[in-house]
């Protein structure tokens, strides 16, 4: 993962490791989710869990974009 570093990526779970990469390659859409990304989430969490995750990656990416496109601010 781009984001921290792997010292820091310790205190996670497996499953949370998971869903940080998967994350991750989700948001950067230049780029398509690796397979070896979505094996190991497949691997470690159930498949409806890994359709709910992968469901609210959109969702939150998705309004993160209307935002943007938006000019929209917090508060």
């Amino acid at each position: 993962m781009h984001f921290m570093p792997g010292e820091k990526l310790r205190f996670f779970s497996e499953e949370e490791r998971a869903i940080l990469a998967l994350t991750e390659e989700v948001t950067l859409i230049s780029n398509h989710v690796t397979d070896e990304t979505y094996q190991q989430a497949a691997k470690v969490l159930e498949e409806s869990y890994l359709a709910q995750v992968i469901l609210a990656i959109i969702t939150i990416n998705v309004w993160n974009r209307i935002g943007i496109a938006t000019k929209l601010t917090p508060g």
